[in-house]
Formats: structure tokens, sequence, C-alpha cells
């Protein structure tokens, strides 16, 4: 019992140093980036200039990939200027982030595979810009959600029990063309992640892939799922799969409008997964002249 007594105690002393090295290892990193001097710039964001508020929604990664560095990301939002950054995390990450005190997404981040963009991109560009701002517009609701559902692993599950049945040659012919449509429109989707530039995957066309991408996965290849008796065990997360996307991208559009009006004559830039990019705009673009905006 004793040595087991000491091991207990060891494994839970070696845990809690790896923690606290990653800790301390993702907050090295951090300083190093947002310390890191960049060329002075003359920008005046002072609103007198300025007779409406510009919307900039900026398409992201959450972590660097083999093209797409945190630096590039940086520079597109440095190139816009902006005076208030939205982030796509709710209220409670977004100060946890900015105090610096956000230590479990601190050790998560500091052993993935990437480096993380967002929150080191928004931190370095409020030291090199003193007097902007950085603020939530996520989804309050969506972890709770999320774990409610388990709509992370349940959603995947759905559409590869769809795409199973249609490799086994079930499906009928006009619902296997719908999944063949779907396998085409989702290789596109994953080119996304190979740009080499930001301006690849923050543009109309872009933008386009991605819409229709997204309605054969909230739409077409659940509608498939509900006809199926094969997929039953689906039955009552089906419909809870569908409004996901149309209930979040809505709820993170009222609270980037709700911002909009907080910070009139302001240049602010929506900083967002690119996958979102094309809801929230085609979300805010209905309240351009209501609200005296503009959306890009």
């Amino acid at each position: 019992m004793k040595y087991i007594k000491y091991t207990i105690i060891s494994f839970i002393v070696l845990d809690v140093l790896i923690c606290l090295g990653g800790i301390i290892k993702y907050n090295i990193d951090l300083n190093s980036y947002i310390n890191k001097k960049e060329p002075e710039r003359s920008i005046n964001n002072n609103p007198s200039f300025r007779d409406k508020t510009e919307v900039y929604v900026v398409g992201s990664f959450h972590f660097e990939t083999d093209k797409i560095k945190r630096d590039d990301i940086y520079h597109y939002l440095d190139s816009i200027s902006p005076s208030v950054i939205l982030c796509e995390s709710d209220s409670g990450t977004v100060n946890r982030m900015l105090k610096r005190t956000d230590f479990l997404n601190q050790l998560m981040s500091s052993f993935k595979k990437g480096n993380k963009v967002e929150s080191f991109v928004s931190l370095k560009y409020i030291k090199h810009h003193p007097g902007s701002k950085v603020l939530p517009f996520e989804w309050e609701e969506r972890d709770s959600y999320h774990s409610k559902h388990k709509i992370l692993t349940k959603s995947g599950e759905l559409l590869n029990s769809v795409i199973r049945l249609h490799r086994e040659n079930i499906l009928s012919g006009d619902r296997s063309s719908i999944v063949d449509e779907y396998l085409a429109i989702n290789k596109e989707y994953q080119k996304i992640g190979g740009s080499a530039k930001v301006y690849d995957f923050n543009n109309e066309t872009t933008d386009s892939i991605i819409r229709n991408r997204q309605l054969y996965v909230y739409k077409e290849i659940p509608e498939i799922a509900k006809e199926r008796n094969e997929l039953a065990a689906f039955k009552d997360f089906i419909p809870i799969h569908m409004e996901y996307w149309d209930k979040r991208n809505k709820a993170m559009a009222a609270n980037i409008i709700n911002q909009i009006k907080l910070n009139p004559n302001k240049k602010i830039a929506v900083l967002t997964g690119y996958s979102h990019r094309y809801y929230l705009i085609d979300e805010l673009k209905k309240y351009q002249a209501e609200l005296n905006f503009s959306v890009k």
C-alpha cells in the first residue's frame, strides 16, 4: 500500500508539472508573439471622419495550417485597421482571454497540433493599437447546447451513416445523386484549408462553396436520413442537427448587430471561422439600411 500511495502521488505531481509546463509554454509563445514590434502606421480611427459603421467579416482558421499562419491573419486585420474586434467566443471566454486567465484553454492549446490563431492575433492587435477593444459575439448557449445534444460527435456520425449507405448502394438513384453532389462540394470545401492567402477564403466564390456545402450538411443529407429505417437511432437527433446551424449563426448575427448599435461610426472586424462568414454576411446585409452600416 505504501508503494501504491507513492506511485499515485508521483503520477499526480507529474500531471501537475505537465500542466504547468503546458501553460508556461503557451504564455512564453504568446508574449513573444504579441511583443514583436510591428512597423509604425499612421491610423486615424476618429469617428468624426466616418459617417457610418463599417463591418468586415474576416474568415479565419482557429489553428495555423501549413500555409496560413498567425501573421497572415494579423496583417489582414491590420490592413483593415478596426477599432473593434469581435471574437467568435462567449463573453466569459473573451474576458478570461483578455485577462490571460483562460488556463484550461491555454493548456489544451499548448498540446494541439498547430498554433492558436484568434486569441494571439487579437491580443497582439490591441497591444499595438491602444484604444482598440476586443468583444465577444458567440452564441452564449453554444457550449451547453453542444454538451446537451452531443452535437460535435453525433452530427458527424449522422453524415457518415448516410454516406455509408450510399457506398453500400442501398440508397435510391436520386438520393444517391444527392450524396454524390455533397461529396463533390465537400472536396471543394476541404481544399479551402490548403489556401495560401487569406484572400483565398475571404471572397464570394469561397462563400458560395461553403453556402452550398452547408445546405447539404444541414438539410439535404438529414432529409435522406429521415427516410431510412436503418438510421432510426438518429430519429430524435435529426431535427436538432437540422436547426443547429441556423440557430447558432442567427444568434451570432444578433450579437454582432447589438455591437454595431453600441459602436456607431466605427470600423468593426468580425473574426470568425471561415465556414460562418457567408451566413453572417447574409444576415448582416438585412440590417444595413436600417442601421446605416456597410458589410464586407
